[in-house]
């Protein structure tokens, strides 16, 4: 990807014998040639003026360099576009439009690096924006890594908890609820509609709730369990609360920064 305001590399200067300031240099009041009121960028003749030869066979040979700088840059395109395109499929949707806007922000803050003229304090600030939105969109390629990371960090206050596992006739299973061991048997609570909680055992191959040899130890148990479900809903909340944080200052980033940042 190339920037508009992007000047010759260093490199270039020194193979053509020239100064790296050389193309400011040129724009000053000594090396003007002519001034004029008028539309910038436009081939607007005067009226008295004819298409000569000359002009159509300049206009072609233009229409020429244009286009093999287009086949240059297209080719260049898809060398550095091709991790990218390989990792994205048709009917990807707001993670494929993450993977891209990553790549161009990542090929910005490299080339603003090397080749960006703006004042110094205002490319800093530039790229340190970038690198910010960078940093969120990151984080929103892997949108349950942060809910990941703090489930992780409760469960490892509470190791000793298992699940039920049930295995079925079809060769399916399921699991639910989250119990500990306690004497013979278990102390938890089962997940899903109407469940049950308190000791139990397994009598005749079920899963039943019965008596506590230890009514103190349990209650002290399901009281451990209810904070360990509280604490495991807090960071569920939390990871929701940084998520929507990360929303609202992407939304500020690209409100303040698209524009400027490939200026």
């Amino acid at each position: 990807m190339l920037l508009r305001s992007q000047p010759l590399d260093p490199k270039v200067y020194k193979k053509l014998g020239l100064d790296e300031r050389s193309e400011y240099e040129e724009m000053t009041e000594d090396n003007i040639e002519s001034q004029f009121i008028g539309k910038m960028f436009d081939d607007i003749l005067d009226d008295d003026e004819k298409v000569t030869l000359k002009m159509r066979i300049e206009w072609k040979w233009r229409d020429i360099k244009d286009m093999f700088y287009d086949a240059k840059r297209a080719i260049v395109n898809c060398f550095k576009w091709r991790k990218t395109i390989s990792g994205l499929y048709p009917w990807e949707g707001f993670d494929g439009l993450v993977t891209v806007m990553l790549f161009h922000l990542r090929s910005y803050v490299e080339y603003e690096e090397k080749y960006g003229h703006s004042e110094e304090e205002f490319k800093k600030s530039k790229i340190a924006s970038a690198r910010e939105t960078i940093e969120i969109l990151e984080r929103m390629k892997e949108p349950d890594e942060d809910s990941h990371k703090r489930l992780k960090e409760v469960e490892t206050k509470y190791p000793d908890y298992k699940y039920l596992i049930t295995r079925y006739k079809n060769g399916g299973g399921s699991y639910s609820g989250d119990f500990t061991a306690c004497g013979a048997g278990w102390v938890g609570k089962e997940s899903g509609k109407n469940p049950r909680e308190g000791y139990f055992e397994f009598i005749d191959g079920q899963f039943a709730l019965t008596s506590s040899p230890d009514q103190g130890e349990t209650d002290r148990l399901l009281a451990e369990l209810s904070k360990y479900h509280e604490e495991r809903e807090e960071a569920y909340r939390q990871a929701e609360i940084d998520s929507e944080k990360d929303f609202e200052q992407l939304n500020q980033l690209l409100k303040k920064n698209l524009y400027s940042w490939w200026d």
